[in-house]
């Protein structure tokens, strides 16, 4: 039997091409999971081809589905968002308007953003004050 060492392991998975890394991190977590024996977690499905090469490139399973759609991608949203038709009752402007909260100015707003974050600031600074 060979002996491997991580760093072997590691050089060799540079090596390979960005989807390929992707499925040996995929089936890596499944074996991860597979050893823990965890009956109570639902299986993880097998990486399918897509059509969106941004889904295959991801890095695995639990990094969110995020990315900046290119141009023609939000063009093409855009356009399909014209074409449906507007229900009257859909639109979300003033659904959830407080009627009794007074108007603010933006300079307002943003001494008031600024006065909260600084609070939750020195919340956090106490918590971590506490750790030992």
């Amino acid at each position: 039997m060979m002996a491997v060492n991580l760093d072997d392991v590691v050089r060799l998975a540079q090596q390979l091409e960005r989807e390929q890394q992707n499925v040996l991190i995929f089936r890596l977590r499944v074996s991860q999971a597979a050893q823990r024996g965890h009956d109570q977690t639902p299986p993880v499905a097998q990486p399918h081809p897509a059509v969106d090469r941004w889904f295959l490139q991801r890095g695995s399973e639990f990094v969110d589905y995020y990315r900046t759609p290119t141009r023609e991608e939000l063009l093409d949203d855009a356009a399909m968002l014209r074409e449906r038709r507007v229900e009257p009752e859909s639109g979300l402007l003033g659904k959830y308007a407080d009627s009794s909260i007074p108007e603010m100015t933006e300079e307002a707003f943003h001494a008031d953003m600024h006065a909260i974050v600084t609070e939750w600031e020195r919340e956090l600074n106490d918590l971590d004050d506490d750790q030992p």
